[in-house]
């Protein structure tokens, strides 16, 4: 077992050096699906119900062209750019496309088409909201839950882990009453210090927030991410805190430790006697994150990535922070400024209609990743799901030709009423790595299996061998 261990890792560091290792020896070795091992060992998350939006106004639009990079084989790329543009007369697309392809290695444009306008990005803002975050944190990073107990009170101090499950609770009120007890008191008052995120619902979420199942507002603490159901689209809870601290408050008494009064706003006494939790790390969030697209753990990156940034760890605040770290990707992978003119960032999840990302910038950062040239970001390379496999992609790339990319195309999906979106990872037939990012909009919502089938086909086109 230790020497496949070290085989997993060498190939996995490997990939994250060289851009075609990624898919060739991390397949070998079963580091990740792909064209060598095309059967998961377990069946991933299906995709949830998709958000509502207004439909985008239909406007067909030109297909600009962009000049192809030097060092590209004009033919290869020719032809790719042909096929894909190729789908912009699918019924459902009528002209309504845009997409752009970047080289992991060089960072030159393949092919694209309409690239360089800010579209609804949906979920697959998520990409950016991780590679923001993990280009400011530590990944290793966890989340401390903390009870501190002093003079017969006991404070509750989070720091944004909403992901704490039962186990983690009792571990908490056993430490902190065996503590209450050691300094003589048999009943105590309960305080909660919630001052590491300030959170709440955000306003830009409009019918896509939290009395729709969508996503739960963001708190210091959380038990089971305020999914009351245990469902990620089921009901959520408006006062995630109070919840821990009633549960909490349960699990004491059951300790011989009675909690009088109510709870209260308080502040973590310094130099007091603790028992802590900590998190996963950051890192497997964020896999999480993305896998499933969890809206929720994707919001809370966003006011972790604030809270790091040193802004206000608000609904606003997290957009703003995550506007400049994006800002500053674009700006070190090279995207043109122009590109970044109607850049609108209002939440981290994606749920927000206003926002606006274009495909050339998602296409950049990406490839970007992919090219292993920033180890902070290798991580994103795994936890995006693969066609037809894992997490949201596990049900997709089953019609027609796009079958054929199943475990060949990583993808992370996003929808949002006439829009439907899906940026990754690829390999083409000659061996370059890229990323993309594909978007159909202006659709009915009706026809939203079709608009996703059409996103799928044309991704499908970068690892189709002629």
């Amino acid at each position: 077992m230790v020497s496949e261990r070290i085989w997993r890792n060498t190939a996995i560091a490997l990939c994250a050096a060289v851009p075609l290792s990624f898919y060739v020896v991390g397949d070998l070795a079963d580091a990740f699906p792909g064209v060598l091992t095309t059967v998961s060992s377990e069946s991933g998350q299906e995709a949830g119900p998709r958000a509502a939006a207004e439909d985008d106004e239909r406007v067909t639009v030109p297909a600009p062209s962009g000049e192809v990079a030097p060092s590209v084989d004009p033919e290869n790329a020719a032809d790719l750019a042909s096929r894909m543009e190729g789908h912009a007369s699918d019924p459902v697309v009528d002209g309504n496309l845009a997409y752009s392809v970047v080289d992991a290695g060089t960072g030159e444009v393949i092919a694209e088409r309409d690239a360089g306008t800010a579209r609804v990005p949906a979920s697959t803002l998520k990409l950016l909201t991780a590679a923001a975050l993990l280009s400011e944190v530590d990944p290793g990073e966890t989340l401390t839950t903390r009870a501190l107990v002093s003079d017969g009170t006991v404070v509750l101090q989070g720091e944004g882990d909403m992901t704490l499950d039962e186990g983690d609770l009792r571990t908490l009120a056993e430490g902190a009453a065996e503590l209450a007890r050691e300094q003589g008191s048999g009943t105590v008052r309960l305080a909660v210090d919630t001052s590491a995120i300030q959170g709440g619902e955000n306003p830009a979420w409009g019918s896509n927030g939290t009395a729709g199942g969508w996503v739960t507002p963001t708190t210091a603490m959380a038990l089971d991410e305020g999914w009351l159901d245990g469902e990620e689209y089921g009901p959520k809870s408006s006062d995630p805190v109070g919840d821990v601290a009633s549960r909490f408050a349960e699990l004491l008494g059951e300790q011989g430790v009675d909690v009088e009064g109510s709870v209260s706003e308080g502040t973590a006494p310094e130099g007091a006697a603790a028992v802590e939790v900590e998190s996963a790390p950051l890192s497997e969030i964020v896999r999480h994150t993305l896998q499933i697209s969890d809206n929720t753990t994707a919001e809370l990156l966003g006011h972790l990535l604030a809270a790091a940034r040193g802004e206000p760890t608000t609904p606003e605040g997290a957009a703003a922070a995550l506007t400049d770290g994006v800002r500053e990707l674009a700006a070190e992978v090279g995207v043109p400024s122009s590109d970044l003119d109607d850049l609108v960032i209002r939440d981290a999840s994606g749920l927000s209609t206003q926002n606006r990302v274009p495909p050339a910038l998602l296409a950049a950062v990406l490839g970007e990743v992919a090219s292993g040239g920033v180890p902070a970001l290798t991580p994103i390379l795994y936890d995006v799901p693969i066609a037809g496999l894992s997490g949201t992609l596990a049900e997709r790339f089953s019609e027609g030709d796009a079958s054929a990319a199943r475990g060949l195309v990583r993808g992370k999906t996003g929808y949002l009423g006439g829009s439907s979106a899906l940026a990754g990872t690829a390999v083409l037939p000659d061996g370059r790595t890229v990323g993309y990012s594909i978007v159909v909009h202006g659709f009915d919502g009706s026809r939203a299996a079709e608009a996703r089938a059409a996103a799928d086909a044309v991704a499908a086109e970068l690892v189709r061998a002629e």
